[in-house]
């Protein structure tokens, strides 16, 4: 099933992710998700397949004349986030991705791993479903501030890196709807980062939190 196509090795010196290469990625195909190498990848991260099937597709694209495949997240627009164990791209167009559960709460998370993440930790925990948008780029916060602010509490998930806070700062100083949970991983990068060195030991302390 892999014979042929690869992942793609990382460019050396490469700028951010969100930029289009000289030769735009091409989607050839998405399928569901069963490569043993993505599957791997994403255990890897703790991400259960049954999560990340139900968000996620296995997609195959050219670059260069290429054919490579990883994980596909699609987007509002349908475009991909694109993810594999070498690689992080984008397909366009480029969008936000809205999951929406007709409710007055909504949690942003920054990618879709940490999307899939919460997911995983919060799937007996909560009562009732929020809504959920994944920015795919945090350039995209202010295009999602409409749905957002639509909604009457926003929770926040970003990343604890210096973009990520200074966002969560403008977003606390811009309405008092937005509440930051990024202190629940604090010390780690991501949400993402936070499940894969706590695992299970410690998802039972989020309790209500989340």
């Amino acid at each position: 099933m892999d014979s042929g196509i690869s992942f793609q090795k990382p460019f050396k010196n490469r700028s951010k992710t969100e930029n289009q290469p000289e030769h735009p990625l091409k989607i050839v195909k998405d399928d569901e998700l069963n490569s043993y190498a993505l599957i791997h990848y994403l255990e890897q991260r703790k991400i259960p397949v049954e999560i990340a099937t139900q968000y996620c597709r296995e997609v195959h694209y050219e670059l260069n004349t290429k054919s490579y495949y990883g994980i596909g997240f699609k987007n509002d627009s349908g475009g991909f986030e694109i993810r594999n164990p070498y690689f992080k791209a984008s397909s366009s167009p480029k969008d936000i991705t809205t999951v929406k559960n007709a409710s007055d709460e909504v949690k942003v998370f920054e990618g879709f791993m940490d999307f899939l993440s919460f997911k995983c930790i919060s799937r007996n925990e909560l009562n009732k479903t929020p809504d959920f948008v994944i920015l795919n780029s945090l350039s995209l916060f202010e295009k999602a501030r409409p749905f957002l602010e639509s909604h009457k509490s926003i929770n926040l998930y970003l990343d604890n890196d210096a973009s990520g806070q200074k966002v969560v700062r403008e977003a606390l100083s811009n309405s008092k709807k937005y509440n930051d949970h990024s202190k629940l991983y604090q010390n780690h990068k991501d949400l993402n980062d936070w499940l894969v060195h706590i695992g299970k030991q410690q998802k039972k302390r989020l309790g209500n939190k989340l």
